[in-house]
Parts: C-alpha cells; structure tokens; sequence
C-alpha cells in the first residue's frame, strides 16, 4: 500500500460536482459523474487496500469452494451404493465436473 493518501471526498467535492454540471449542462454529466466515482473508488482502495467489489468476489469463492466440497461429500455418499465398478467411475466423473467447476471460476477471476 502507497504511503500517499488518497484524496478524501467531501461534501465541498459534491456541490463542485452539482455546480459544475449546472454550468456546463447535460454534456458534460457522464464525465463529471465518472470523475467523482473515481474519487470514490481511490478512497475507497486508500482505506481498504483493495476495491470493494473484491470481498464479493472473495465471498463468491468461499461459496464455490465449499460447494465442491459439499458436492464431493454426497458424491462421495451416492458412490458408495452404486458398488465397485460404478462408484468408481461416478467419483471420477463427479472428480473431474468440481474441477472443472473450480478451474473455470479460477479462470473467470482472473480476468
């Protein structure tokens, strides 16, 4: 984490918002918006470390990788009773469907 702090946003940075969109018009109401939110966003990164849309991200994760561990454990269960030969190959296809699982919310994370 930088050591320079973030600018805070203050509410003399919304009426120089609202005032400058009176002033300039509609046109200029996109950009102005988008320059406010990146102020948001930079204090928001400044005082957690991290965007806030990543702890959701995070708790999607969680979500995922308990699921597979949950649908391991009753594919686990399920294997048990369809004998030798069928429990094996249900395990490894129910093996290779979490993996696949996890692999593409990896993939899709890192984007």
């Amino acid at each position: 984490m930088s050591t320079k702090s973030a600018p805070a946003v203050t509410p003399d940075h919304l009426r120089a918002t609202v005032a400058a969109k009176t002033e300039l018009g509609d046109d200029y109401e996109e950009a102005l918006t988008d320059s406010l939110l990146e102020r948001f966003d930079a204090q928001l990164r400044h005082r957690h470390g991290q965007p806030a849309i990543s702890v959701i991200d995070d708790a999607v994760t969680v979500v995922v990788a308990l699921g597979s561990i949950g649908l391991a454990v009753v594919f686990a269960l399920v294997a048990q009773n369809l004998g030798h030969l069928g429990g094996t190959v249900a395990t490894i296809i129910a093996w290779i469907a979490i993996a696949v699982i996890n692999v593409a919310h990896a993939r899709a994370r890192g984007r």
